[in-house]
């Protein structure tokens, strides 16, 4: 039965290994295993009592925190946050307003059609030079109605 490719570098590397490590006197003895040195009863409670306290005053110096937190929120103290949110909130705002007044001016040479349930607006850049009948004005169509002739009557 044929080998794989994969068994045959298998072996070929476990041949390489063998031939390239020798050891002519022996094995090299192994590393110094440390055993544990057994504490007494009195050492075992005093280690545990260390850990114990480390434990306490971590758990009170994070309920310090907490607390300490809790009344800054409170009293609104976290300022920094707030100074910071409000300033992203005044740099979008006036991002906003900036957009908005570069979308109504209209770079040199452009025209834009506006096409809305309400009716078609064509605006022209300034440069374009359009006679006076183009310059949009509001539109007075139709004129107000006039009131009835009759003295006392209020009717249009």
């Amino acid at each position: 039965m044929s080998l794989t490719r994969r068994q045959r570098a298998l072996q070929s590397g476990k041949d390489a290994l063998t031939s390239l490590i020798e050891f002519p006197n022996g094995l090299p003895p192994a590393p110094p295993t440390k055993h544990r040195e057994k504490l007494t009863e009195v050492e075992q409670q005093l280690k545990k009592e260390e850990a114990a306290q480390k434990r306490r005053v971590q758990v009170a110096k994070a309920a310090k925190e907490s607390e300490a937190e809790a009344i800054r929120k409170i009293l609104g103290q976290d300022l920094n946050r707030k100074k910071r949110e409000d300033k992203l909130k005044k740099r979008r705002d006036e991002l906003a307003q900036e957009k908005a007044a570069n979308a109504w001016t209209l770079p040199p040479n452009t025209i834009r059609w506006v096409i809305r349930p309400t009716g078609t607006v064509v605006t022209f850049s300034e440069d374009v030079g359009l006679p006076s009948i183009f310059s949009s004005k509001p539109c007075s169509y139709p004129p107000p109605r006039e009131k009835c002739a009759g003295s006392s009557c209020t009717n249009p």
